[in-house]
């Protein structure tokens, strides 16, 4: 720290022009910076100033000598600063990985609410299935994870969270006039569904199943944003994340409430062994206030 205040106080007599105005510059008095220049020339065994009238000037081994220690010192400015705004959350990066489907919903508002204020944080989001998202996050390769019917991984962390589910529909339909939609409405009807290997298909059909009503499967997909974009087009009705139908609302889709709930697994992952940064628990807490007018209470 000694040799720190030599050379702050070498680069500032230097840039200053003397003495006096180096001691205001760093903020001690003028026999202080004398002492700490005196110092520093015995420490490097280099005449750094000749002292001609009660003045200091630099020699031409001073002048060599100060480019390379203000750089030096220009990075420790720089290091302090970064130092400070990763403490504050202010810098840094995060890498997020997630299902298709999220990062067409309400990740990227997330993320942009988030960035506003953080021109020195950066970010990559990388979408793949709930699967591979697991192996990311178990590799240490992503800092968060979304999914979806994630079976558990010794090396990952998760959370799992019931999302509310509604019935997704266009304006147009006929049902759209009713507070409420049950199976037994649907019964019959043309609807978009998720494929056959996911759970929540399978939870639909069961509903169907108790109340008596034919689940008329009239398309398939993976993602809930293909299945609100078909439903506006009265390609037929769906049950669909509240994220995903939020999304779509007022562009002339609307959502009901349906009966039974039939709550929509999604999974926060985190590498287990991986510490997590000060950016990324801000980044985390904000996540999770923007999820919860969509949970469903436990």
């Amino acid at each position: 720290m000694n040799r720190l205040r030599q050379l702050e106080a070498f680069r500032a007599v230097i840039m200053a022009g003397g003495v006096t105005s180096a001691a205001n510059m760093l903020n001690i008095s003028q026999p202080a910076v004398s002492r700490l220049i005196a110092s520093l020339e015995k420490a490097l065994a280099i005449p750094l100033f000749e002292r001609r009238q009660g003045r200091l000037y630099p020699t031409s081994e001073a002048e060599f000598l100060f480019t390379e220690v203000d750089r030096a010192i220009t990075n420790l400015d720089h290091i302090s600063k970064l130092a400070a705004d990763i403490r504050n959350q202010k810098a840094g990066h995060l890498r997020i990985a997630c299902l298709p489907g999220f990062a067409t919903s309400l990740l990227p508002r997330v993320v942009a609410e988030f960035l506003v204020d953080r021109p020195d944080v950066t970010m990559s989001i990388q979408t793949r299935s709930s699967a591979r998202v697991r192996e990311w996050i178990a590799a240490q390769q992503y800092d968060i994870g979304i999914a979806d019917e994630f079976e558990g991984h010794n090396a990952v962390h998760h959370e799992a969270l019931n999302i509310r589910t509604v019935c997704a529909l266009s304006s147009r339909h006929p049902l759209a006039r009713q507070s409420v939609i049950t199976a037994k409405d649907l019964d019959g009807l043309p609807m978009i569904v998720q494929d056959r290997q996911n759970r929540f298909y399978h939870a639909v059909k069961a509903a169907f199943d108790n109340a008596g009503a034919v689940l008329n499967q009239r398309v398939e997909v993976r993602q809930f944003a293909t299945a609100c974009i078909m439903a506006e087009r009265e390609v037929g009705i769906a049950i669909v994340s509240s994220i995903d139908a939020a999304e779509y609302i007022g562009h002339g889709l609307v959502s009901r409430p349906f009966e039974p709930q039939l709550p929509f697994r999604l999974d926060i992952l985190y590498p287990k062994y991986h510490p997590r940064s000060l950016l990324m628990q801000e980044f985390i807490e904000n996540f999770q206030r923007s999820l919860k007018p969509f949970i469903l209470p436990r």
